[in-house]
């Protein structure tokens, strides 16, 4: 009886000792496993495209941050399934696998058309008004406009003006002078949302009808005419049948 409970202790501690044997094993996989995920998806290419208003190296820095983002998989992972991370500008972005140590980011900007200044900080909005940013940068081909009066002004708020329609009317201009290639120093807003382009010392005043295509497709032909000039182009009755513009040229005594 002696024997047998000898013999059953001894396959009991030879069980346990196998069972070690095969966590240790086990852990010990997982752990190389681990190693090699680390090392093969490790990021050593990133392909950035989308990006305007930031470089792809300020991309890269503001996503890639610490040894968990430097990980193709687990940055791939966290933009799918996860939290992302916040930088104005951009609406979202999309990061794919290209392989092990190559990741794709695509990014899409928010479609920003103007900024208004506001003690000594420039805040930037959308086509819909909503202020995205606020800076004391001023971001090249986003062009300030003047003449928008608001009661409040808040990030991740639109403006609260006193007449939305203003906000067409900006979308409208800034796509229009994109698809001509003009970029006004400022654009202003007057009665009855009469409008007015900047550049240098010429002012371009085009009033408040609808025929901005035909205006602005007219003042791209003739821009490099005005380069050189100083004073008022008058656009506000200008059609495709108008054969004369007139130009008031500034007082050179002011």
């Amino acid at each position: 009886m002696l024997k047998f409970r000898e013999r059953e202790k001894i396959k009991a501690r030879k069980r346990r000792g196998k069972g070690l044997l095969t966590a240790l094993l086990v852990l010990m996989t997982l752990a190389l496993l681990t190693v090699g995920v680390i090392s093969l998806f490790k990021i050593r290419t990133v392909e950035i495209t989308g990006n305007s208003f930031y470089s792809a190296q300020e991309i890269q820095d503001r996503i890639i941050t610490d040894r968990y983002t430097e990980n193709s998989l687990y940055l791939y992972l966290k933009y799918k399934y996860f939290n992302k991370e916040e930088i104005p500008f951009v609406d979202k972005l999309e990061v794919s696998l290209q392989g092990p140590g190559k990741v794709k980011i695509r990014v899409y900007e928010k479609s920003v058309v103007g900024y208004v200044t506001y003690m000594g900080a420039n805040f930037y909005f959308d086509k819909d008004g909503v202020v995205v940013e606020s800076s004391t940068d001023v971001k090249e081909d986003i062009p300030c406009i003047s003449g928008v009066r608001f009661s409040s002004l808040a990030m991740y708020q639109k403006l609260a003006v006193e007449n939305d329609k203003i906000f067409g009317r900006i979308l409208n201009i800034t796509q229009l002078l994109k698809k001509y290639e003009l970029s006004p120093d400022k654009i202003e807003f007057g009665k009855d949302l009469a409008l007015t382009l900047y550049f240098g010392n010429v002012k371009v005043a085009l009033g408040s009808n609808d025929d901005l295509e035909d205006k602005i497709g007219r003042l791209h032909d003739i821009y490099s005419d005005l380069e050189s000039l100083s004073g008022t182009l008058h656009m506000e009755n200008y059609t495709l049948g108008s054969k004369f513009i007139s130009f008031e040229k500034a007082d050179s005594t002011e």
